[in-house]
């Protein structure tokens, strides 16, 4: 119920945004990198709000997509472009409040690690997109726009375009999304109650062996898998402070947890919710692909810091 008034209210706001006109008003703010990357303005509203909301970023990119404003191409390079920055500053309160209390030097590096990983899923998307979106991107939404007004003489923007289109969107949105996410949460549970993530994650951590890491670290790697991230950090802090554990063994152990844990989590949190928002296939292709992008970049930024650390 919570995931569908998020939803909701997004759509509505969505529709009002559009309706009246000030959409473009809010995606000039992300106007320089959108250009730079060749993403229309949508995609730029889309990523302004993934800084507060990725659940409200996704149904904008849906409706971008389904109005036939953004190609599946772009719609894939924004979701991916969304992984980056915004949600790692969405993210970002929470964590620091967990991390640095606990984990000190060694989580202040951490969070060095992953801010950078963030930054380069960004710049690396946004390279993507100037790349493979000649053509489209913001000139396809330039083109799209030429047409419409070619046909339409005079779009008037108001209250009652904006109530035609929240009828619209949450008429023909709605019913979908529910008939997915429903059996999708309810399926999520009771694998969780009959144990099957618990055993799975039993046998994850048990098969763990890092050359480099003492096995103390293991118990990391499994809190974080185990209890999520929270258990993680405060296992770290407490062998960091006692000496068993040096900084850089903390720092590698909380990135093998977050990385391991990273399905876990995926399946658990976010399945369901882009299955309730995108049509499965689709919804699928984009986890995957931004949790895969996440993995890689991560690992990328740690392999530098362990050879020049």
């Amino acid at each position: 119920m919570r995931l569908f008034a998020i939803i909701s209210v997004t759509l509505t706001l969505s529709a009002i945004l559009e309706g009246m006109g000030w959409s473009k008003a809010i995606a000039r703010y992300a106007r320089p990198i959108m250009r730079l990357g060749g993403f229309s303005d949508y995609v730029g509203l889309a990523f302004t709000t993934a800084f507060l909301s990725g659940v409200a970023a996704n149904t904008m990119l849906l409706n971008a997509y389904e109005e036939n404003r953004i190609t599946q191409r772009e719609l894939l390079l924004a979701n991916l472009l969304n992984t980056g920055l915004p949600s790692y500053f969405l993210h970002l309160p929470t964590t620091i409040a967990i991390i640095v209390p606990l984990v000190g030097t060694a989580g202040a590096i951490y969070l060095m690690i992953t801010f950078s990983a963030a930054l380069i899923r960004t710049i690396f998307i946004t390279l993507m997109g100037r790349l493979f979106l000649k053509g489209g991107g913001a000139h396809g939404a330039q083109a799209m726009e030429r047409r419409d007004r070619s046909r339409y003489k005079k779009k008037i923007y108001g209250w009652p375009m904006a109530k035609r289109l929240v009828r619209r969107y949450l008429v023909a949105r709605m019913g979908r999304i529910a008939f997915y996410t429903v059996p999708i949460y309810l399926g999520v549970v009771l694998a969780q109650q009959v144990g099957v993530f618990e055993w799975l994650q039993g046998v994850s951590s048990h098969l763990l062996t890092v050359p480099g890491l003492p096995i103390e670290s293991i118990s990391v790697v499994a809190f974080t898998i185990l209890a999520e991230f929270t258990a993680g950090a405060a296992a770290a802090g407490a062998m960091v402070h006692s000496g068993i554990l040096t900084i850089k063994e903390t720092v590698l152990a909380l990135v093998l947890g977050n990385i391991i844990a990273t399905p876990f989590r995926a399946i658990r949190h976010q399945l369901p919710r882009y299955l309730g928002i995108y049509r499965p296939k689709l919804g699928i292709t984009l986890l995957a692909a931004g949790q895969g992008l996440r993995i890689v970049s991560v690992v990328l930024v740690t392999a530098i810091y362990v050879l020049i650390g």
